[in-house]
């Protein structure tokens, strides 16, 4: 008799830590699924920045090649 009420109470004890585990799981699932939010949004940020820093770039480039252009030009004259 005393072996059922102990592992009756064994039992007991380990659908707890069964519950409580899977309350573990969904609290990580929803950590995990708010930290991929953020992710997303801090990638989408920095492709937004790349592509600006891709223009400024461009446009930089654009002047260096105006200037190099009028320095040949200004050669060519002399």
């Amino acid at each position: 008799m005393q072996d059922k009420a102990n592992l009756e109470i064994f039992l007991k004890e380990l659908e707890e830590l069964l519950n409580e585990i899977r309350k573990e799981q969904i609290k990580i699932g929803k950590n995990v699924d708010e930290y991929h939010k953020v992710n997303m949004r801090n990638f989408d940020r920095l492709k937004i920045f790349n592509e600006i820093c891709d223009m400024t770039n461009q446009i930089f480039e654009r002047r260096i090649c105006n200037i190099e252009e009028a320095l040949k030009e200004l050669i060519k004259k002399q």
